[in-house]
């Protein structure tokens, strides 16, 4: 006799879960049509312990470090690069750093950038780089058995960067497009002007204009290649199938001839006093929406206490059970979509709750935001909404593992932000300690409603009146200078 799809599956299922052996099939068969009460939700499983990987770390005569970790569950291996120099480094000339890495890929010594990314291509293999204020990161994937290729793809474009002043140029020029486009886009306009006054004039405040990417050479781009593209600026991540000592002799071997030099220092960073209630408004004609943010300082990354804030936060403003979404969404209708979080930088943070409204429910929206923010602050928090969140945080962290670039980068941010060696290993537990007593604790100690500003880009006309009875509302152009 045929047995059921429904058993096969739970006999399945108890076989992979590592339950007894199963001898009489009528106990599943029981299970199966056993009635389920849909009218209640079932109750959640335990948290899951870390599976972050262990890896070891190697220091090169030349001062690169190297992270190791092995994994066979794919074929694959990547390679990721990454320097302590980011945007931070830019100086005069906003976008530099990002220039430096968009052009890595555009040719090397000996070929262009077609050429190279046919190469790439043809091993099914890929090449990335990227830029942000604290350092640029440049990584390349591909089957394990094209190892010595990919490692030879990622010298060439880390060592031998050509830099051809036609790409150059056409860099330039889809950059300048990108620039314009974005004086009519809500979300570029908020996020340049909330970096301001969080982050102030300089270091994380600053953002592309069309003047320093007009200013900006292949000159500029060769120096900076020169003096921040050094083993002793940098640490490789090695992710993937390889035996792990071979791999480490390979690639101390190949990197070997690579030669540090004295580092740059890098300018002592200073940080506005933000005052706290004003609002700043960007005017924005004919916007039927305003996009609001309400900014606080807050801690960089290497805070201790960053792993248990991540859970306040989600508690405020994280995902659909949010209490921003709840409010702002289910409660009032004000918007799709509300939500907060915290961005931790090398040097400092930031808070921001954010939520695009209709123009009539601007001024309320804010209110509603700070009635969250003394909320989280002032009232008991459920240990039935905590424990959600965390399981919310440590489930999407897991999964987050699956991907190889994924470790790769978060065992380098130990590096880059000096972050304990056992930070993401002990991430999860972190995550599941916080009680409802410290969470309270933190949120009295990071959230803090008179410490936060109000950003808004929308139609000043509609908006200003009902904003100017919260608080004092300095008014912005498109490219933020003060209109009052």
């Amino acid at each position: 006799m045929r047995t059921p799809p429904k058993i096969l599956l739970l006999t399945f299922l108890v076989l992979i879960l590592g339950c007894e052996k199963v001898d009489d099939p009528s106990s599943l068969a029981a299970v199966a049509s056993a009635p389920i009460d849909r009218s209640t939700r079932p109750d959640p499983g335990p948290a899951p312990a870390s599976s972050f990987p262990n890896y070891e770390t190697h220091k090169t005569s030349e001062g690169l470090t190297i992270y190791v970790i092995e994994s066979d569950r794919q074929p694959t291996i990547t390679y990721r690069l990454m320097f302590r120099s980011g945007g931070l480094f830019d100086g005069e000339k906003s976008g530099l750093a990002e220039f430096v890495a968009d052009m890595l890929d555009k040719g090397v010594k000996g070929k262009t950038g077609y050429e190279l990314a046919s190469e790439i291509d043809f091993i099914g293999a890929s090449l990335s780089a990227t830029a942000s204020s604290d350092f640029i990161a440049v990584s390349v994937s591909g089957l394990s058995k094209y190892k010595e290729k990919l490692l030879d793809i990622l010298k060439s474009v880390v060592l031998e960067p050509a830099f051809p002043e036609d790409e150059l140029e056409k860099l330039r020029q889809r950059t300048l497009s990108n620039l314009i486009s974005e004086r009519s886009e809500p979300d570029a306009l908020i996020g340049k002007l909330r970096r301001k006054l969080v982050y102030g004039e300089g270091a994380y405040g600053s953002f592309q204009t069309e003047e320093s990417v007009a200013s900006i050479t292949r000159d500029d781009l060769v120096a900076f290649h020169r003096v921040h593209f050094l083993p002793n600026n940098a640490s490789l991540a090695i992710v993937g199938s390889f035996d792990g000592s071979t791999e480490l002799s390979r690639v101390k071997s190949e990197l070997g001839k690579w030669k540090p030099a004295e580092l740059q220092s890098l300018v002592e960073l200073s940080f506005p006093e933000v005052d706290g209630g004003t609002i700043h408004l960007l005017d924005r004609e004919d916007s039927v929406q305003s996009t609001v943010r309400v900014v606080q300082q807050s801690v960089p990354k290497s805070n201790p206490d960053t792993p248990e804030l991540r859970v306040v936060m989600s508690i405020l403003g994280g995902g659909f059970s949010g209490r921003l979404f709840q409010n702002l969404r289910e409660d009032k209708g004000f918007t799709y979509g509300a939500g907060a979080y915290s961005a931790n930088a090398a040097k400092l943070g930031a808070i921001i709750s954010y939520a695009d409204v209709r123009n009539e429910v601007t001024a309320d929206a804010v209110k509603e935001i700070f009635n969250e923010l003394n909320r989280i602050r002032e009232e008991p928090i459920l240990a039935s909404e905590l424990e959600m969140h965390q399981k919310y945080l440590a489930g999407n962290y897991m999964l987050s593992l699956e991907q190889p670039m994924t470790i790769a980068r978060l065992v380098q941010e130990i590096d880059v932000y000096g972050l304990a060696p056992n930070y993401y290993q002990t991430y999860v537990a972190q995550l599941m300690s916080v009680t409802p007593e410290l969470a309270a604790e933190l949120a009295n100690k990071y959230v803090l409603p008179e410490k936060s500003i109000v950003a808004v880009v929308g139609m000043l006309e509609e908006i200003a009146e009902s904003l100017q009875a919260i608080g004092r509302v300095t008014v912005y152009d498109e490219k933020l200078n003060v209109q009052n």
